[in-house]
């Protein structure tokens, strides 16, 4: 009975395993065909994108290079260093890690990794900070882990040196509490480092913020050459996180298996690292332009301000200086996307007199007598009537101080007067009705249109003169005002006014340099090969070299060295000035351009003239040729030096004697004359005396005499003279040429 019992039992769960077994099967089919029918093709999907597909490969951007040989940009690792400060005790070999409340871990760098090594991660992160030592990060750190509940990431530092970062993940017991992955991010990336900091950073240019991917400055202009192209290939994951690469073909078509036995195609390319540039800028010309222009702002109170150098020839910024004040470093800095040089517009002043001049200059329908003398000092000007209005008068006055009150046209350049400019407009445009054709010779000879340079900025649209016609405007635009222009514009018509009226556009990127090494350069471009008559422009280079070197607005930038020429400019805006200097050097043979606009400030012309004139000091030094040349000029100099004048202004007898006593020729157009003045040699006549012939009842004009003689001619045409220091006459009062009745008195000014 109980084998029978047996045997029941042993058949029944035989059935029982059976009926299991068939149920099992038919859900296992049913469960591939659910898969593979069914739901076949996401099942598919999903696997394609988890075992196989396309991986793309970074390219690395191009280097930019200075011009002398130095990186000023580059690709760099940097990351941002979190830790897991989850502190952990070690215990004996073979058992797990506790908590500090004896809870077993699975991370957590040990109490003596931690404590051992701490010392060693500070001082490497201070070594590679700027503003912060050692025990500041010993302190941040050890706080945190002290914490009953530390956090598990905990930012230490940003934008860390890859390098770093990596020698303290393989510290010992360190590994597992370097954070590797912020919110599914990477904590390492790449990015571009300005080597020489916030130097020429608005010349090499920034990331924008908003767009990624797009760049201002050089990186902007150029960013299909130093982009270059991402490799694409195909991979297979072979486990999790681990992928094997395909051999990369060059853009070619692979085929790939897909579903139904069908044959898709993808492009594989290989990776291309980007191109290098080599920029114009001369990284020791731009560190002497940033820290004079700095100076200049500190102390004159400016808010903004640029300089620039430029080579006459080529059009190659050497140096693009861009400062303003930053708010959080409170210092004055390259400003993130503020390119003072290239995008700013500002009111001239008289530094725009020379593009007025050489308009009229110019116009073939008129010519300009230089010598021609115009009354200067204060005048109104009344435009008459328009639009059935009477215009209001505008008043236009110089500064105080004039040597005399008529000045011809080279002297109305050298002394700025706003009232000759004006007279010389008023006379050959606003009096014959051809206010229209100065503002056509104007948009002629100066690049009003966009310059479109070679670097990323916010220029604006080109200034459009505004209506010539009330007077207040003709008569503001003669001397500067009532337009509006950019710096780099400036600059490149007196670039244009060195090189004898050849206009080139200002580059700031000299060549490309290929994967091989090779190097192509980038040509000059030539705007206009002949902007103005470059006779006339001869005729404004000697005319601004007299601004520096003839006792002009710019005397106190006079070097015994070299011969600067310039002009400068001071434009009144909202309060306070807008300073300025626009020149070239050596006058003589011009191979420079340089600009400074120090904006917003109390400082004058002349003033930010000392940027340029540093500036010009540094080259010189540097430039082997032109320091070659300036040897020579100062060797030519010493030895005409004892063919000067000894007295600009005097009595002929006792000059005459003066220069037999030191074994010297004396020269005169008229022997015969009691009084003569020295006139410089020109292109036909030679330097000498010539006769100086005061007018009756007339202030006779001694400028430039010695005491004695000053007072000497005073008394021989009725007038009393009183003395005030030593020396030579320098300013008196009343005026040279001043009406005067017989008697009066005259104050002689010497040093």
């Amino acid at each position: 009975m109980k084998n029978d019992k047996d045997t029941r039992m042993t058949k029944g769960m035989t059935a029982f395993y059976l009926l299991l077994t068939l149920v099992g099967g038919i859900a296992i089919i049913v469960s591939i065909v659910n898969i593979q029918w069914v739901h076949g093709d996401e099942w598919r999907a999903r696997g394609s994108k988890r075992e196989a597909g396309l991986r793309t490969d970074p390219a690395r951007r191009g280097i930019i290079y200075s011009s002398d040989g130095k990186i000023l940009a580059t690709t760099v690792t940097e990351c941002d260093f979190y830790l897991d400060l989850l502190d952990t005790i070690e215990m004996e070999k073979g058992k797990q890690k506790l908590n500090s409340k004896g809870v077993p871990v699975e991370s957590g760098i040990p109490d003596s990794c931690f404590y051992q090594y701490l010392d060693t991660v500070c001082q490497m992160l201070s070594d590679v900070s700027s503003t912060h030592d050692a025990a500041y990060y010993r302190n941040r750190i050890a706080t945190e882990r002290a914490k009953d509940k530390p956090r598990r990431c905990f930012l230490v530092e940003r934008r860390i040196p890859y390098s770093t970062w990596l020698s303290i993940s393989r510290l010992p017991g360190w590994r597992v509490g370097v954070v590797k992955q912020v919110d599914g991010q990477s904590v390492v990336r790449q990015v571009r480092a300005h080597i020489y900091g916030n130097m020429a950073e608005n010349t090499i240019g920034f990331q924008n913020a908003l767009n990624k991917g797009t760049y201002t400055g050089l990186e902007g202009a150029y960013d299909s050459v130093l982009r270059g192209q991402d490799g694409i290939f195909n991979c297979r994951r072979l486990t999790k996180g681990i992928w094997l690469p395909d051999e990369p073909r060059e853009r070619k078509e692979v085929p790939q298996r897909t579903d139904n036995d069908r044959v898709d195609t993808i492009v594989v390319q290989n990776k291309v690292d980007g191109l290098s540039i080599v920029s114009t800028i001369d990284t020791r010309y731009q560190d002497i332009a940033e820290s004079s222009l700095r100076k200049a702002l500190h102390q004159y109170n400016g808010t903004s301000g640029c300089a620039i150098l430029m080579e006459v020839e080529t059009g190659y910024v050497l140096a693009c200086a861009n400062l303003a004040w930053d708010t959080v470093s409170h210092e004055f800095m390259e400003v993130r996307d503020r390119n003072v040089a290239v995008s700013d517009r500002y009111q001239p002043g008289s530094t725009f007199k020379s593009v007025v001049l050489t308009a009229m200059l110019n116009d073939p329908a008129i010519t300009i007598d230089t010598g021609m003398l115009f009354r200067v000092g204060s005048k109104n000007y009344s435009g008459g009537r328009k639009d059935g209005q009477v215009d209001d008068d505008h008043r236009v006055k110089d500064k105080e101080g004039r040597v005399r009150d008529s000045l011809n046209v080279r002297e109305i350049i050298e002394q700025s007067s706003n009232v000759g400019m004006v007279e010389l407009g008023w006379k050959y445009y606003r009096m014959a009705r051809r206010s229209d054709t100065l503002r056509r010779l104007m948009l002629e000879v100066f690049p009003y249109e966009k310059l479109n340079p070679d670097v990323v900025a916010g220029q604006n649209d080109s200034y459009i003169f505004k209506d010539m016609l009330p007077v207040s405007n003709f008569t503001r635009l003669c001397y500067g005002y009532s337009t509006a222009i950019n710096p780099l514009q400036l600059a490149t018509f007196y670039n244009a006014l060195a090189g004898g009226g050849r206009m080139v556009k200002p580059l700031f990127c000299r060549a490309i340099i290929d994967s091989k090494g090779r190097r192509r350069e980038i040509n000059p471009v030539v705007i206009n090969n002949r902007a103005f008559d470059s006779q006339k422009a001869k005729m404004l280079r000697d005319m601004l070299t007299g601004v520096v070197n003839n006792g002009g607005t710019g005397h106190h930038l006079k070097s015994e060295t070299y011969l600067l020429a310039g002009k400068t400019g001071t434009a009144k805006s909202h309060g306070a000035y807008d300073a300025s200097f626009a020149g070239f050097f050596p006058a003589d043979n011009p191979k420079y351009t340089c600009i400074a606009l120090v904006e917003h400030s109390y400082a004058y012309g002349w003033q930010a003239g000392q940027v340029v004139k540093s500036i010009a000091d540094c080259v010189v030094a540097i430039d082997k040729d032109l320091g070659e040349s300036v040897n020579a000029r100062l060797q030519a100099d010493s030895n005409k030096a004892m063919q000067k004048p000894v007295v600009e202004k005097g009595n002929q007898r006792a000059l005459s004697e003066v220069y037999g006593l030191i074994g010297q020729q004396y020269v005169t157009s008229d022997p015969g004359s009691e009084w003569v003045y020295y006139r410089a040699a020109n292109d036909t006549l030679p330097g000498g005396y010539v006769p100086y012939e005061p007018v009756e009842g007339r202030v006779p004009n001694c400028y430039g005499m010695t005491a004695k003689d000053a007072v000497a001619l005073l008394r021989s045409m009725g007038f009393r003279a009183r003395v005030s220091g030593y020396g030579k006459v320098t300013s008196q009062q009343p005026k040279g040429g001043s009406a005067a009745k017989n008697g009066a008195t005259v104050v002689l000014n010497l040093k």
